[in-house]
């Protein structure tokens, strides 16, 4: 667990941010109306993509991860 001064960070806390990035690419994905909005989703897909290489550097299976 990592501790700040306000805030105590755990795996859950991850895993619920990147549960609200995925809600919202996949609103995005839902509601693509112009070039923008593609943006925004392959914004949202490339820090999703980040975290997932990060984990499964560090020896985690991103999937089964966020399912624990």
């Amino acid at each position: 667990m990592i501790e700040n001064e306000d805030w105590n960070w755990s795996q859950e806390t991850l895993k619920a941010i990147i549960e609200v990035l995925i809600d919202n690419r996949e609103y995005w994905e839902q509601n693509i109306k112009s070039d923008f909005d593609q943006g925004v989703v392959m914004g949202y897909e490339f820090a999703l993509d980040s975290i997932k290489n990060q984990l499964e550097a560090r020896g985690y299976n991103f999937e089964d991860w966020l399912k624990g």
